[in-house]
């Protein structure tokens, strides 16, 4: 999951340098940086929530916190098609293991 801060700034002050910094229902969750991206490699349900991020200036003379944007991370449970092959193999010499059991002990 990849959260980015879009600022725009002033084009008469496009050389100030900003800081960003990240937040999760009012927590921190990336401190200021120079990065307006916040990103967490693997998103796992617990990472849902509102998230903020505030950028300033290097001079700390302005401060602005953006909206929040509530984002939910839904598990999902990822069933490939090998895996369904392999289930469906395992079918098939069960069911002859079965079979062969059955006919063996009838004879």
């Amino acid at each position: 999951m990849t959260v980015r801060c879009d600022t725009r700034r002033d084009p008469l002050r496009g050389g100030t340098e900003l800081h960003f910094a990240f937040y999760r229902d009012g927590r921190t969750v990336r401190g200021y940086n120079l990065s307006d991206t916040y990103r967490v490699p693997s998103s796992q349900p617990e990472d849902s929530g509102n998230y903020t991020c505030e950028v300033r200036t290097a001079s700390q003379t302005v401060r602005k916190m953006s909206d929040g944007l509530y984002i939910q991370i839904i598990q999902i449970h990822d069933y490939t098609v090998q895996n369904i092959i392999r289930l469906v193999i395992s079918g098939f010499v069960l069911s002859a293991a079965v079979c062969f059991i059955y006919f063996h002990n009838k004879w």
